[in-house]
């Protein structure tokens, strides 16, 4: 996908003579809504850019060139209102073919068409854009075009307007204005396209928790769950922020769809989507609220502690075990279904290592995170067991797997550097008062088993059966250590 990663680089050189300190502006009128269009207009500095601009794209074999494919009636003009040509480089770039740069006035139109298109590869259409009844999804891939310079986080002073229909409202992430359907975009440039809004009549619901402000975009079919979503997410939130030690931002827009097709949910900077089909209550809040949770944790793990490579087995695999405990120590689970899960987990890794002989390292494994779905998130999961035991067994249940991550979110989540895996070795000697370096050369970078019986077994817990048929129980007669080391990580 084209330059994805430098939503999330925070390492690169900043050049300063981006003189960013301008505004940057879009218009975005959805008026014509019914000819199935946006028409987005904008006024882009390309001095350092070199006279190109582009969007992030998620091609495919059949659609190389992604979102790219559904920007139609591009015109751009120089500052004297003159046209110009635009030549299409492909991967979602254009250059304008000028010797003069500067600023110039660009407008075009998003057909809203993205439906018809398989985004399967990419994690669903929630990763880009859909329509519903009430209105329209968006991620800011699928809508902005952007100046094509080496650091996004360059450009400040972002702002968004809307012309709406009567009756629609925009539901974003982004900082209201005192204007009417006017926004400014929080921090910078990447905040503006690693998020996604909601445009329609559909449901809005703001609370607060705290300072923490939640915004709801809720289609009009889950307007009567409501407080189900709230019931979580109050509990989740709290959890996450006491586990990290702070919160990372202050606004968080959450936009809930129903859909024959449910998808596994979308997390952003300060957003995300979930399509949740069928019934929701308490009896399926096993899982859409898991969806939900992870989701949300995302916004601390992923989202604010950003690592300098690759490291899916940490922001997916310990965001999921995070999600599994917290979901159990605030009773929104209880022991039995946390067992279940968990059979669920432990089903997933033995059937790669087992059943399809992967081979590759839970670190490795990250580098196809789709074809080893199980390994990144399964195996990433039992790290974050065998860690969490680990640390409680050196420490005498003193500290656990949240004294690491609070340091390594204080370390580098609140000053946003990124993290190495080195990073998270040191902070886990500190933690722990040992080396623990052994751990991640067997588990992480290495490919030895994890031994997931053993560390079940110190906290009270008894593992049964093999490869896909597991069975998780309570030890008869644990010992008063297992039962705390139990209760330090689930609250049971």
């Amino acid at each position: 996908m084209k330059k994805k990663f430098f939503l999330f680089a925070g390492i690169l050189i900043s050049f300063s003579s981006i003189a960013q300190n301008k505004s940057t502006n879009y218009n975005l009128d959805f008026t014509k809504k019914d000819q199935n269009l946006v028409h987005i207009k904008t006024d882009l500095d390309l001095t350092v850019a070199k006279n190109r601009f582009f969007m992030i794209t998620h091609p495919s074999q059949n659609n190389p060139d992604g979102e790219a494919k559904f920007l139609k009636n591009l015109v751009v003009k120089n500052q004297k209102g003159k046209p110009q040509i635009i030549n299409y480089l492909g991967e979602g770039t254009w250059e304008i073919q000028s010797t003069t740069t500067g600023n110039y006035a660009i407008e075009y139109d998003i057909i809203t068409e993205h439906d018809l298109e398989n985004w399967d590869h990419c994690g669903g259409y929630d990763e880009v854009a859909y329509k519903t009844q009430e209105g329209l999804f968006f991620t800011g891939y699928s809508l902005f075009v952007v100046p094509d310079i080496p650091v996004l986080g360059d450009i400040k002073n972002v702002s968004v307007h809307f012309t709406l229909p009567k009756n629609w409202k925009a539901s974003t992430p982004w900082n209201k204005t005192t204007k009417q359907n006017d926004f400014i975009v929080n921090n910078d440039l990447r905040f503006l396209l690693n998020n996604c809004i909601f445009v329609g009549n559909h449901y809005e619901k703001e609370i607060k928790l705290g300072d923490f402000e939640l915004l709801f975009a809720l289609g009009n079919s889950m307007k009567a769950n409501e407080n189900d979503f709230i019931e979580l997410m109050k509990p989740i939130i709290e959890s996450t922020t006491q586990v990290f030690g702070g919160a990372p931002k202050k606004k968080y827009l959450i936009v809930v769809n129903e859909s024959k097709v449910m998808t596994d949910g979308s997390a952003f900077r300060t957003s995300f989507s979930q399509i949740i089909k069928g019934k929701v209550n308490k009896n399926s809040r096993t899982n859409w609220g898991h969806i939900m949770a992870h989701e949300t944790i995302h916004l601390w793990n992923g989202h604010t502690l950003i690592p300098k490579e690759q490291e899916e087995w940490f922001k997916e695999g310990f965001t999921d075990y995070l999600t599994n405990i917290l979901l159990a120590r605030t009773k929104i689970i209880d022991e039995a279904t946390f067992y279940k899960r968990f059979e669920n987990v432990i089903t997933k890794y033995n059937i790669t290592r087992d059943l399809l002989q992967n081979k590759l390292s839970i670190q490795e494994s990250g580098n196809n995170k789709d074809q080893n779905r199980y390994l990144v998130y399964g195996g990433g999961e039992l790290v974050a067991l065998g860690l969490d035991i680990e640390i409680r067994k050196a420490t005498g249940n003193q500290k656990g797997l949240d004294d690491l991550l609070k340091s390594l979110f204080t370390e580098f989540g609140k000053t946003n550097i990124p993290y190495e895996l080195t990073n998270i070795i040191t902070i886990a000697n500190q933690v722990s008062g040992k080396n623990m370096k052994p751990f991640f050369d067997d588990y992480v970078t290495g490919t030895k088993r994890i031994p997931v019986t053993e560390y079940l077994a110190e906290m009270g817990l008894q593992l049964d059966g093999f490869l896909e048929d597991v069975y998780i129980s309570a030890t008869e007669n644990p010992t008063q250590q297992q039962l705390q080391i139990k209760k330090g990580i689930l609250g049971l």
